[in-house]
């Protein structure tokens, strides 16, 4: 069965986007080249490109452009896509790759700044935080610079991720210890973090 095509004409409309952020994207290596194929209409020639890939592609470009640069996202999309044989990212998929990502920038530079346990005491939680995907990129930010202001704490904590009002704050006590929260607090995730570090 041959793939489905879609007009470049009827791209920009049905993503709303327009004929310079198409190309820009094309120039950075967001939209490959050979995504673009030129077919003869009655018009004249015109560009169509596969159209699961370049709609998936499209959404995924708009859903992290506000967190993370072009120059970034192209890297991302080529790495899966040496991994992907049909080069549609899945949401699971492209996390793990975000996940990948920002460990690597977010581990070195904790090991450059901090004390090798605490780097990887803080980057252990960052990471199985990240993977399940409750909070933005933002709130992990902010999430990190918590747990290098309590890193005196031992693994034998409960770090509680709440959120209310729309403001996510973090709590870290001890296993044992009663906390109370007010009805309108929702608790995102607790986490044993004792049990990250179980192989150790």
């Amino acid at each position: 069965m041959s793939e489905q095509l879609i007009s470049k004409k009827e791209l920009l409309l049905k993503c709303d986007i327009t004929y310079g952020q198409l190309y820009r994207w094309k120039r950075k290596n967001l939209i490959p080249d050979e995504w673009f194929i030129r077919k003869s209409t009655f018009t004249g020639q015109e560009s169509f490109l596969p159209k699961d890939k370049v709609l998936k592609r499209i959404k995924d470009i708009q859903k992290y452009k506000n967190e993370y640069s072009l120059d970034e996202l192209a890297k991302m999309f080529a790495e899966e896509g040496e991994a992907a044989e049909d080069n549609i990212i899945s949401d699971e998929t492209l996390m793990n790759q975000w996940s990948r990502y920002f460990m690597s920038e977010v581990g070195e530079a904790l090991l450059n700044e901090y004390p090798k346990e605490v780097a990887v005491y803080v980057g252990t939680i960052l990471n199985d935080v990240l993977t399940k995907s409750i909070i933005s990129m933002d709130e992990l930010q902010d999430l990190k610079d918590f747990l290098l202001q309590n890193s005196e704490n031992n693994k034998h904590a409960v770090l509680y991720i709440c959120r209310k009002l729309g403001i996510t704050f973090y709590l870290l006590v001890e296993q044992k210890a009663n906390i109370s929260l007010d009805k309108s607090v929702k608790v995102l995730d607790t986490i044993q973090v004792e049990k990250l570090f179980m192989e150790e």
